[in-house]
């Protein structure tokens, strides 16, 4: 290789990593990384007097804070926050960020809400239920009103259910899966996951369906307990944003939105 072809390439790719450098310098364009998120609180576990909502948003492959939002609890116990946008730069390789509802008053803290949001499907606004006295086990203490109107929160349960439920239930949740061939465990048709409320009157029973996902409730169907007990697998994202407070939910109400978008109407 001649030395003018060598000092040409040795150019290019010091052209090359200037223009990276350049595109990671500079903020970037503007995106809503999180929509406006409302609601109202209720249960007894709430702060007596004072108290704060503190919304915090992160990226996901990243540790550092990139927005905190608070405002006290007010006496009605209503919340309201601004959708939050910020300048995504080109070193911020991931278009998912996390954001947790914290509740808190002096050294006590609860989060009451997680969600993962991505910057290319931007997420509508967001009205919370909240009860603080729903058993954590049955989902978020907070969760999406009207959960199947919103893709994002159907998104993030079709990757999850496509991860870790698929093998079993297929990938359209019919009970065709291969591992569904075993001699043992429930035949195909009762895993079907796409006639769960068919089976039931036309019913989907989220607090009932939870249970039995988390493994804490066996469906009569299943005889033996054939289906992975998945409360701790479920649990085990949130955990590493903090410790001493469960948050079963943080996984498992998108997939039951997924799954409540899947029943057959037929």
């Amino acid at each position: 290789m001649s030395a003018r072809i060598r000092l040409r390439r040795t150019l290019a790719a010091l052209l090359a990593l200037s223009a990276i450098a350049a595109a990671c310098a500079f903020p970037g364009r503007l995106y809503q990384v999180a929509p406006a998120i409302s609601g109202t609180l209720r249960g007894t576990g709430l702060p007596s007097t004072g108290g704060r909502l503190v919304l915090v948003l992160l990226h996901r492959e990243s540790p550092s804070l990139h927005e905190r939002l608070s405002q006290p609890l007010r006496a009605d116990r209503r919340f309201a926050f601004e959708p939050i946008s910020l300048a995504v730069a080109g070193h911020e390789f991931s278009k998912f960020y996390r954001v947790y509802l914290h509740l808190r008053d002096g050294d006590w803290n609860r989060v009451v809400w997680r969600a993962q949001f991505s910057r290319y499907e931007v997420a509508g606004p967001i009205t919370l239920d909240c009860d603080l006295d729903r058993p954590i086990e049955q989902g978020q203490p907070c969760q999406v009103s009207q959960p199947t109107a919103h893709p994002w929160l159907v998104s993030e349960g079709k990757r999850t259910y496509e991860r870790l439920c698929a093998g079993c239930h297929g990938r359209e949740g019919r009970g065709d899966a291969p591992a569904t061939g075993a001699a043992e465990g429930p035949p195909p048709a009762l895993l079907d996951l796409t006639r769960i409320a068919e089976r039931r009157g036309g019913r989907f029973d989220r607090v009932e369906i939870a249970e039995w996902i988390e493994g804490r409730k066996l469906p009569p169907s299943h005889g033996t307990r054939t289906m992975p007990i998945w409360d701790e697998r479920l649990s085990s994202e949130f955990e590493r944003y903090t410790e001493g407070d469960e948050l079963i939910g943080a996984t498992l109400d998108p997939v039951m939105a997924y799954l409540e978008v899947l029943q057959r109407r037929d």
